[in-house]
């Protein structure tokens, strides 16, 4: 049997989903190499040595 190319519907969902993934990555590289992505990292580790467990932090939110 030979297998048939995806319709342009099956197309269109790829791209979207390429896109959405491209999307997460630079906003992960973003936060990783931006002045606001050091701050939050670094106020997290400081959170975690203020409540390692994470408790006090989840009943804020």
């Amino acid at each position: 049997m030979i297998p048939m190319e995806p319709g342009p519907e099956e197309y269109a969902r790829h791209i979207a989903e390429q896109r959405k993934r491209m999307h997460e990555a630079q906003a992960i590289a973003y936060l990783a190499h931006s002045r606001t992505g050091l701050m939050m990292r670094y106020l997290r580790r400081l959170a975690d040595r203020v409540d390692p467990t994470g408790r006090s932090r989840r009943s804020t939110r």
